[in-house]
């Protein structure tokens, strides 16, 4: 019974994920703001400009992940997730400002803002000998009707099921630090929903 849940689960992460990857195109812009990312391997020199293919990983494996936001106008809400798109968790987060699948809110942004955010990830183990992307997303929100999503594949690479070991990594990445002040999407969607009905009620009254 739990091999069959285990390949049912890996099913599942198989599909969603090539469906997301094959559907992924190259913009990363909307007319209210555009975004970049970048990955480094353990073995990288160089950032390597997002999206990264045909790459290989080992579990335990950390890599290093760089996402550039700019608002083109003001924005109401700003929200910004790292994500891998399916019911199992390929990755995980051992350094950055979110975990995997949570949220990074920012509220009355303006026109110009900019920033990066940077993460430290690795495979967890749960999904091997397979293809999985990891993807980026960012929302831009005017009002709870008026808003653009860029949504992308960051790195798309085969998790093997061989352990990484720790003297193999030569950027120094720590792999027990850990630390996030995201928001889980539960309470991002409770929180964003109300929010963002309280400032178009007000705006409207106004």
């Amino acid at each position: 019974m739990m091999v069959q849940v285990a390949r049912m689960k890996k099913y599942v992460v198989l599909v969603l994920g090539a469906f997301l990857f094959a559907t992924n195109v190259n913009a990363w812009e909307c007319e209210y703001g555009e975004a970049k990312a970048w990955v480094k391997l353990s073995n990288d020199t160089q950032w390597r400009e997002a999206m990264v293919d045909g790459v290989t990983l080992k579990v335990h494996e950390s890599f290093r992940v760089k996402v550039w936001v700019k608002t083109k106008v003001d924005v109401h809400a700003l929200d910004i997730e790292l994500y891998d798109p399916g019911v199992t968790k390929v990755f995980e987060v051992v350094e950055g400002p979110s975990k995997n699948g949570e949220h990074i809110l920012k509220y009355d942004v303006p026109e110009g803002w900019t920033k990066t955010y940077e993460w430290t990830v690795r495979p967890t183990g749960e999904w091997t000998e397979g293809w999985a992307p990891l993807n980026g997303g960012v929302e831009f929100l005017i009002t709870p009707d008026n808003y653009r999503v860029i949504d992308k594949t960051i790195i798309h690479a085969y998790i093997s099921s061989e352990e990484w070991k720790e003297s193999e990594n030569t950027n120094g990445e720590e792999s027990n630090q850990g630390g996030s002040h995201g928001m889980p999407g539960f309470e991002f969607v409770a929180l964003s929903i109300a929010v963002m009905l309280y400032i178009w009620r007000r705006r409207k009254v106004g």
